[in-house]
């Protein structure tokens, strides 16, 4: 099937398209910058829980960011532009991306995956090792998150501000409707600043840009369908995963612990891992320029062995 093109925004200078492409979840939001073509891999970002296309604004705007080949940013399924669904796997999910990729042309692509979003990341990646060059994840909420999930109790002292956002984002679910409205009014009172804490190391540094997306991208049932997906996930089969592989930890994300870091190193051996100083758990809105130096070098000659 063809993308639909009904909405499509198409910028001549920036070269940038935004359009619709139908997958086996339904229709998912696409925006590509087209610098090379369909024949050189792209840089395919996808975002976590509760994020979208402006979660990476700041990245793709810094001067250092990837120039020469095309950038994919997608909406998952169920998040940000694209429609929402009323349940998904990890591994559908994933799908999907491919599904999108092959059907915009790509045959190869570099993967990058904040927060949740690692998790599709090196799900493509173990699926299609071939076609995969390259995986950066960045704060990478999976191994252990998943038993905080199945865990909270247990996981209270060292995963709190991750079970406490579960709980925030339930008691939205459960508003139903109104959820949008509260979430704006938290965002006008600057209640929203303060439960941003966890996330950055300075909250009251964010733009009002970055603060509003946050606010709008704020998804109580896909959220609680991914924590779910999350808990009951088979991390094993990521040792199939092709490509480099890099991790990034902001250096005071309490949302990924070092644990995560070290759980990564045994499912991926060949990982190479990096703490980005001064940084929480959003290292592409508070240092842009460090997480884009990395893409860039993965862009021009990944270092270390592969993956696969």
């Amino acid at each position: 099937m063809a993308p639909d093109l009904s909405d499509a925004i198409v910028s001549p200078t920036a070269r940038v398209s935004t359009m619709r492409y139908p997958t086996a979840l339904g229709p998912v939001q696409v925006r590509i910058s087209r610098t090379a073509g369909v024949a050189a891999p792209p840089w395919v970002l996808l975002h976590g829980a509760a994020g979208s296309w402006r979660t990476f604004r700041e990245l793709q705007s810094a001067p250092n960011f990837p120039t020469g080949v095309d950038t994919v940013v997608i909406d998952l399924p169920g998040w940000g532009d694209s429609p929402g669904v009323g349940t998904f796997t990890i591994k559908s999910q994933a799908a999907a991306v491919i599904e999108v990729l092959t059907l915009a042309g790509y045959n190869r692509w570099r993967l990058f995956g904040h927060s949740m979003g690692a998790v599709p990341a090196l799900e493509i990646a173990a699926l299609e090792p071939d076609r995969t060059l390259a995986v950066v994840v960045l704060s990478p909420t999976s191994v252990i998150a998943s038993g905080a999930f199945r865990r909270p109790w247990r996981n209270l002292l060292t995963m709190g501000p991750l079970i406490g956002m579960k709980a925030i984002m339930r008691f939205l679910q459960l508003t139903g409707v109104l959820a949008p409205r509260l979430v704006a009014v938290a965002r006008r009172t600057g209640l929203l600043r303060l439960v941003l804490r966890p996330f950055v190391v300075d909250p009251a540094a964010l733009t009002g840009p970055v603060v509003e997306a946050l606010a709008v991208d704020a998804r109580p049932a896909a959220f609680a369908v991914a924590a779910r997906e999350l808990k009951h996930y088979d991390f094993s089969h990521w040792a199939l995963a092709g490509g480099t592989h890099l991790v990034l930890r902001g250096e005071r994300d309490v949302f990924t612990p070092a644990t995560e870091i070290r759980e990564l190193a045994r499912l991926l051996p060949h990982a190479r891992a990096h703490v980005l100083p001064g940084t929480g758990h959003f290292a592409q809105v508070e240092d842009p320029e460090a997480v884009a130096g990395f893409l860039a070098r993965e862009t021009v000659s990944p270092p270390g062995t592969l993956g696969s």
